[in-house]
């Protein structure tokens, strides 16, 4: 399902899809680190999201922003009040990235015309 995923995030293309897949596999390769090299990445979450909540609130998108800023506050406290990260929560990041992937970024793209037409060699339509 993680190589569906980075298909639709490649929005169908080569390079899109390598794109989707280089970050699985960047998430997936989390497992290969330590649980306090990891733990670095909750700061990075919580400073991400705080940006983009900066970015929807300068838009106009107030509930988008409160939403945002609320998830990357609590990210910057859970960096703040631990050491390291749970394996658990290492070991699902992959699968939680996916999923968070395909519900931002499926909003806006669309499949091919032709996506789950039968296909015969030599037809033209």
């Amino acid at each position: 399902f993680i190589g569906l995923a980075a298909l639709i995030f490649g929005n169908w293309l080569p390079f899109g899809a390598a794109a989707g897949a280089g970050l699985f596999g960047f998430a997936d390769a989390l497992n290969l680190r330590d649980k306090t090299a990891v733990h670095a990445l909750l700061l990075f979450v919580a400073v991400a999201a705080l940006v983009y909540a900066a970015v929807q609130f300068w838009r106009g998108r107030r509930a988008t922003a409160l939403v945002t800023g609320v998830l990357g506050l609590l990210s910057g406290l859970w960096y703040l009040t631990t050491d390291e990260v749970p394996g658990e929560f290492v070991q699902m990041t992959p699968y939680v990235v996916t999923l968070l992937v395909l519900a931002v970024a499926t909003q806006r793209l669309r499949p091919p015309a032709a996506d789950g037409k039968p296909w015969r060699k030599g037809q033209v339509e």
